[in-house]
């Protein structure tokens, strides 16, 4: 089955001209740190605040020595973390894993999560979340999902 030649699959929000378009500079982003971070930042470098994307968010993340994001679970985006620099301990499910850089971690909806930087340097990552927005509106503590389990995967906890 062939598609109609006038066909066009872009959403009408999709920029057609170069002229909607403009590349994004992170040391002119200020960082900020989200809801149940703790000396984890983010710079939102493309997401639909400031671009005309609908369907991600691409941020770069640093957590300095000790930081780390407490266990959540989004209900409906998932993520790719890209390790760029820097060493860290996941926590996906009930495992733990060791990251460092050109570690990639998917992270699939409903699964809870946590980071936090292991090392005496910042841990530096690209984070890729899809669909764009749903964080802010779907993080929930892990307590919120299962309260038996104490949660917060802190450095302490580390092991590495």
């Amino acid at each position: 089955m062939s598609a109609s030649p006038s066909f066009d699959p872009r959403p009408s929000s999709i920029p057609k001209e170069a002229s909607e378009v403009r590349p994004v500079r992170a040391e002119e982003l200020v960082w900020v740190e989200p809801p149940q971070h703790h000396e984890a930042y983010s710079k939102l470098l493309v997401n639909p605040d400031n671009s005309t994307t609908r369907y991600f968010d691409f941020r770069l993340s640093l957590y300095q020595p000790r930081g780390y994001a407490e266990n959540h679970v989004h209900e409906h985006a998932e993520h790719v973390y890209y390790i760029l620099k820097g060493r860290g301990l996941m926590r996906l499910g009930e495992r733990q894993y060791v990251v460092e850089p050109h570690t990639a971690i998917f992270i699939p909806p409903g699964v809870v999560h946590s980071l936090a930087n292991t090392g005496l340097e910042d841990l530096l990552f690209i984070v890729v979340t899809v669909p764009a927005g749903e964080l802010e509106r779907r993080d929930r503590r892990e307590s919120e999902v299962n309260s038996t389990d104490s949660g917060a995967a802190s450095p302490g906890s580390a092991g590495a």
